[in-house]
């Protein structure tokens, strides 16, 4: 008898191994995918008015609870209809970047637009404008 129970033992054992415990139950539908879009709070362009070799800082407070935030991109749309491209970097809780001005010196307004992207990929962007002095007139002699 004793040992029948011992063979039953090992046997509940070898079985309860080679199923590999008992599951636990239902996980609910398998892996949750991100399709909301990052959330960009504030953000803005230090100084609001630029001469041509200013440096200028962006800050943004940008956030994404599914999947993370992967980037913070600004990209400067000057008045001659040039672009240039600002990698924000995280800081603390805020992504900064800096710049300096660097255009054909004409008056006009500078475009700045934030984009986000999460780790899923999904996008969001907002645009600015920040005023750009264009340069003096050279003198007539």
């Amino acid at each position: 008898m004793r040992t029948l129970v011992i063979v039953l033992g090992l046997i509940a054992v070898l079985f309860t191994l080679a199923c590999g415990g008992g599951g636990g139950g239902g996980g609910g539908g398998g892996t949750q995918t991100d399709s909301t879009p990052p959330t960009i709070g504030s953000w803005g362009v230090s100084p609001s008015l630029l001469t041509v070799g200013d440096s200028a800082q962006i800050s943004a407070t940008v956030s994404d609870a599914g999947s993370g935030v992967q980037s913070v991109l600004a990209v400067l749309t000057y008045p001659d209809n040039r672009q240039v491209s600002v990698v924000l970097t995280l800081s603390g809780t805020t992504y900064q970047g800096s710049f300096t001005a660097n255009w054909s010196g004409i008056s006009g307004d500078l475009r700045v637009e934030l984009r986000a992207v999460d780790g899923a990929g999904n996008r969001a962007s907002d645009t600015k404008t920040v005023r750009l002095a264009g340069n003096p007139p050279s003198p007539p002699f």
